[in-house]
């Protein structure tokens, strides 16, 4: 499967690449590298709001919880 095109410059992807929080391990596969790529609401918020997304914000647009 193909990677997103905006992999490399993704601030979640850059943010959260090393984590080992196995649910940004699995967003990242799922979506980041995986076949739900198309449906990235980082990717819909942007192009909505003209503005990148907080950098916490999953692919799926729920934000992350930070302790």
């Amino acid at each position: 499967m193909e990677e997103c095109e905006k992999l490399q410059n993704c601030p979640f992807f850059k943010k959260y690449q090393s984590t080992k929080e196995l649910v940004c391990k699995g967003f990242i596969k799922i979506y980041c590298q995986g076949s739900r790529k198309d449906e990235c609401r980082r990717k819909e918020y942007s192009r909505k709001n003209n503005i990148p997304p907080s950098d916490d914000m999953m692919p799926n647009g729920i934000m992350m919880v930070t302790p």
